[in-house]
């Protein structure tokens, strides 16, 4: 395990899991069921596969724990291991969640934020055998904090109108980060970001991911979230 990367808003950690990890993560991956979920963010997106979701309290990945998954153990230590990007156990956040998600050749994930919902960040683990940099899927970000709104986005209904807005007043180019297998990007919350397009070129090769949030539960924020931020309340991967 190596960081390779840091940004104001994301970390890069490749060879994540050692290789016995890795492989019994895959075998979660390949033993879950799977439904096909149409993008909230644009129709232009194509659909992904996801799986259904777990969710843990904080005091998972805390101390050791036997009979859970280790992937869901070693994550949550990554998750308390940077209190910078999530906060601090127990007060700034008390529960991960996690799914699965496949995306085929041809589809891709919209500009988004995955803000509210008492969220602190997220993080997206690599479950694939092997990932052409010219198959696409990159996890594209703005390393950037976030910015005031404007009049422009607060006319706009369209959410990817509004994350352009923000690109578009950005100092900063995005940052593309490959989907290398092991490979594991923490992201803070509201993070603009986008999964791009996986090529053609691909074939039958899925782009393949555990994805998790990192978030005070319901009862514990003081807003319940706009509709808005229920319309991006996605794990996306």
């Amino acid at each position: 395990m190596r960081e390779i990367q840091r940004g104001k808003r994301f970390v890069v950690i490749d060879d994540f899991l050692s290789e016995p990890v890795f492989s019994g993560a895959q075998d979660l991956l390949e033993r879950a069921t799977f439904t096909r979920r149409e993008s909230v963010i644009s129709e232009e997106d194509g659909p992904a596969f996801r799986s259904k979701g777990v969710r843990f309290k904080e005091e998972l990945g805390s101390v050791d724990a036997g009979g859970r998954p280790k992937v869901y153990e070693e994550l949550a230590r990554a998750v308390h291991a940077h209190s910078d990007f999530y906060g601090e156990a127990s007060t700034d956040w008390n529960r991960i969640a996690f799914a699965f998600w496949k995306y085929p050749a041809g589809s891709r994930l919209g500009w988004h934020n995955d803000a509210g919902r008492g969220r602190r960040g997220e993080f997206i683990l690599f479950l694939h055998d092997r990932w052409r940099p010219s198959w696409g899927g990159e996890l594209k970000l703005i390393d950037e904090d976030p910015q005031p709104a404007n009049a422009d986005d607060d006319a706009e209904s369209d959410l990817v109108r509004r994350m352009e807005n923000r690109i578009d007043r950005s100092t900063t180019s995005p940052v593309a980060i490959v989907p290398k297998p092991n490979r594991l990007v923490l992201v803070k919350s509201d993070t603009v970001h986008t999964i791009g397009r996986v090529d053609p070129t691909a074939g039958d090769t899925l782009r393949r991911s555990l994805t998790g949030f990192v978030s005070l539960s319901p009862e514990r924020t003081t807003s319940p979230g706009s509709a808005r931020e229920k319309l991006t309340a996605i794990l996306t991967g």
